[in-house]
């Protein structure tokens, strides 16, 4: 009976090695499916953004790419680029979904019930952090991604990963941060900028409270434009990102309230684009705006690219400086330089190196996993057990 168990384990174990090296080979051929999770976003969400920019950079290397969606009637967001949604957009509850070992899948930190209802599945399964805010909100009380057996985690910067760690603890995650890519459509106007302040937040009660404080200051302005950045049709809608580029670049400063934001482009896209960002800094430190040493411990904080504050109330206060300094053509070359400056580091092509590399990384972190599960394993040496009795030693 005990050979008849002992064979049925031998057998069981070389199908397992057969279908590792199976899943190696495919691997070697580039067969490996990349699953990306994304949420809805019929309007403008740079979480999303990021998302489709990922599967991108995973198509230019060579993989199968496929945008799992909550629903069936999914529709493809019109304001991203064309050329960064063409993929096959599948539910995730299609029954022909399959996934094997050699497969990799990306979910964002919104979806910590996939994570859960994925645990079991066989492919490398990645989190992707870029809101610290959104994964407090998905997750329940008392548990995290290693809940879910999650062990890989991307993440847009040093800084969330940093906050990261204060809470849920080092090394439980391996994790990798890298530069967020700013489009070169983003860029100074070449003609001369408008007195229009562009404005954007996440709550539109903090945006019409800032607006009627500003005009409660400054009652001589009341000539001034505060640009929604939405279209001009009625109603008003939310336009592509290119456009929005454009629109951007004609006013002269950019109003950006969102204090729970965990990167946030939209103050980069200003620098970027010759506009003075008039921001209230969020409650994790934007990393563009921190200086660090060459060990990457933060130095100090940034605040001459624009004009940043912690308090609400500021806000108003500095966009009255701002607009009579434009008016009075007093703004300091070194404010656009050193704007320019910080966005120069934020490429799209810097972005698609260093996110080649980390999915290149998770790639031969399966192979190496593979490749030690089929390699022999060495027997456990039994040490040999002395039968000869310990001398007595006689009491005195």
């Amino acid at each position: 009976m005990a050979d008849v168990l002992n064979e049925a384990a031998q057998q069981a174990e070389l199908e397992k090695i057969e279908k590792i090296k199976i899943s190696l080979d495919r691997i070697a051929n580039k067969k490996s499916k990349f699953l990306f999770c994304v949420p809805d976003a019929p309007n403008p969400i740079a979480s999303v953004y990021e998302i489709y920019f990922h599967a991108t950079v995973v198509k230019s290397m060579g993989y199968e790419v496929i945008m799992m969606v909550e629903r069936g009637d999914y529709v493809i967001p019109t304001w991203i680029e064309k050329e960064l949604t063409e993929f096959k957009h599948v539910p995730m509850t299609d029954p022909k979904l399959t996934v094997g070992p050699e497969d990799v899948m990306v979910i964002p930190e919104v979806y910590s019930n996939i994570m859960e209802q994925t645990k079991n599945l066989p492919c490398l399964r990645v989190g992707l952090l870029q809101s610290l805010d959104y994964m407090e909100s998905a997750l329940i009380p008392g548990t995290d991604w290693t809940s879910f057996g999650i062990r890989d985690m991307i993440t847009t910067s040093l800084s969330l990963k940093e906050t990261f760690e204060t809470f849920y603890g080092k090394n439980r995650l391996n994790i990798k941060t890298y530069t967020v890519g700013i489009p070169d459509y983003f860029e100074p106007s070449k003609k001369p900028q408008k007195p229009i302040i562009s404005i954007v937040g996440r709550n539109p009660n903090e945006i019409s409270k800032f607006v009627k404080l500003f005009f409660a200051k400054y009652p001589q302005y009341n000539w001034m434009t505060f640009d929604p950045m939405l279209t001009k049709s009625k109603p008003p809608q939310t336009m592509r990102r290119v456009d929005f580029a454009k629109r951007l670049q004609e006013n002269f400063a950019a109003v950006w309230i969102d204090r729970i934001a965990s990167f946030g482009t939209f103050p980069l896209e200003c620098m970027k684009s010759g506009v003075i960002p008039i921001c209230l800094r969020p409650d994790i430190m934007p990393e563009y705006m921190i200086e660090r040493d060459e060990a990457g411990n933060a130095i100090k904080a940034i605040d001459d690219a624009g004009a940043w504050t912690e308090n609400f109330y500021d806000l108003p206060l500095l966009a009255g400086e701002v607009l009579v300094k434009f008016l009075d053509d007093a703004i300091s070359p070194e404010l656009y330089s050193r704007m320019a400056n910080i966005a120069a580091k934020y490429s799209q092509e810097t972005s698609q190196k260093e996110l080649t590399e980390i999915y290149q990384g998770l790639i031969d972190q399966r192979i190496a996993l593979f490749n030690n599960a089929i390699q022999p394993q060495p027997q456990a040496v039994i040490p040999e057990i002395s039968t000869t009795e310990p001398p007595v030693v006689e009491e005195k």
